[in-house]
């Protein structure tokens, strides 16, 4: 009897050790080598071009103007800084700057969350010092 006991805990442990081998379900994309009859919808595979929101300065106080590393991570935000001397196209004056900071800063309020600015902090102080510009 101890035997019988034995082969089926033996079966038992075998075959739960081959059912890891099983497929999770997942399937591959089709494409033309695969299935000759594949219509690939591009939409859904590649990158996603994002829009990119630009929030207006007066000087270049508190970002990195040419810090690839600062551009990069906030241009992955869907952000971007830039600083418009006063008279400019986005900045005719302070009503028109600060109404189109607003919506900007409502709009990433929604998408990045309540805590976006701390994040971009943490970001500046990341990129700051290694690519030397912190001064002092």
């Amino acid at each position: 009897m101890r035997i019988f006991w034995l082969a089926l805990f033996f079966m038992m442990s075998i075959g739960g050790l081959l059912s890891f081998g099983q497929s999770t379900g997942e399937e591959e994309p089709e494409t033309q080598n695969t299935r000759v009859k594949a219509r690939p919808d591009p939409s859904k595979q590649g990158s996603k071009n994002k829009k990119i929101r630009y929030i207006v300065k007066k000087d270049t106080k508190g970002f990195l103007p040419g810090n690839k590393c600062y551009e990069d991570a906030t241009r992955d935000m869907g952000l971007m800084y830039i600083a418009l001397p006063k008279g400019q196209a986005m900045y005719k004056n302070e009503w028109n700057r600060n109404m189109h900071n607003l919506g900007v800063k409502l709009w990433l309020l929604f998408t990045r969350g309540p805590f976006w600015k701390l994040k971009v902090n943490k970001i500046y102080r990341d990129c700051r010092y290694p690519y030397g510009d912190a001064t002092g």
